[in-house]
Formats: C-alpha cells, structure tokens, sequence
C-alpha cells in the first residue's frame, strides 16, 4: 500500500476530493451523504461473488477502470485484498494506491471511498457464522449514518 502521488490523480478523485472537504461533518457522515448522492446517478455494474467456509464469508467484487465506490461501513474488523487491477482508496490516513497483490487488515467502523484506475477485483473476508449472504450482511455491516450513530452509542454503552 502506498500514498497516492498528486501527479496520478484523476480529475475525477480530485472532484470527489474537493466535495469531500467543502462538506461539513466527519469523513464517515461525508462518505454516507455522498452515496447517497451517487445512488441517484446511473449505476455501473459491480458482479458480486459470495463464498462461506467455516466461519468466514469472503465477498468479491469486480469494478470496472473508471468507477468511483463507497464501501460498506463493516461494524467489525476484517481483511481485504486487491486481487487484480490498480484502485485508489480513501482510508483513515488519506488516499492510498493499492495494486494486484496488496493485502491489509480494515479495523472495525471504516466506510471507505475507491476509485479504479484499471478494472479491479477488490475481495474482504469477514468472520461470521452466518451461511446467507443477506443475513452476513446485515450482521456484518452499518447501511446508514444513523445506524453508525446508534452503533456507535450502544458501543460507549457497553464500555
């Protein structure tokens, strides 16, 4: 994983950076606002591979060069792998460039921002007993800035 060298950026990323930080709020509340937004907008197809062995549920998905994404927010840590291709990702240390090959572990309550340079195979591999896919999900990951809040409240709570 390495740091994005300004020269590389996209007019793209450099468009959805600046929308970034004209925003007010934190970056999580940003990314929500944002895609939120993007739903709005014509849709690029992302085929999804779902796979479940013991006590793990690997998820995969192809995005075409070009695509700007917004990650699930994942209430636990879990692992990632580009498999193939060339993407820039928002993460909690600013924008990083992750090619075929790079491997790192997402702590838990990360919602990340990506934007492909080539068409990329980006896999997370997550610990659950869950064997469903929508059912993994939903214990898995946050679908709101509202669910985050109230995760996030209920997290204090049990401190």
């Amino acid at each position: 994983m390495q740091l994005i060298d300004p020269q590389t950026i996209s007019s793209e990323m450099v468009e959805f950076t600046s929308t970034l930080s004209a925003m007010s709020g934190d970056m999580i509340e940003k990314l929500f606002v944002i895609e939120a937004a993007l739903k709005q907008m014509p849709q690029v197809e992302v085929p999804l591979r779902h796979c479940f062995g013991n006590k793990v549920y690997v998820r995969e998905m192809t995005a075409p060069k070009g695509s700007i994404l917004i990650g699930k927010m994942h209430k636990y840590k879990q692992v990632n792998i580009v498999i193939k291709g060339d993407i820039s990702v928002l993460t909690e240390d600013g924008w990083k460039r992750l090619k075929a090959g790079d491997m790192f572990e997402s702590p838990a309550g990360i919602k990340r921002a990506g934007f492909t340079h080539e068409d990329t195979v980006w896999t997370t591999i997550c610990g659950t007993e869950e064997t469903e896919v929508n059912k993994a999900e939903d214990e898995l990951t946050i679908g709101s800035y509202q669910e985050f809040l109230q995760y996030k409240g209920n997290q204090l709570c049990l401190s």
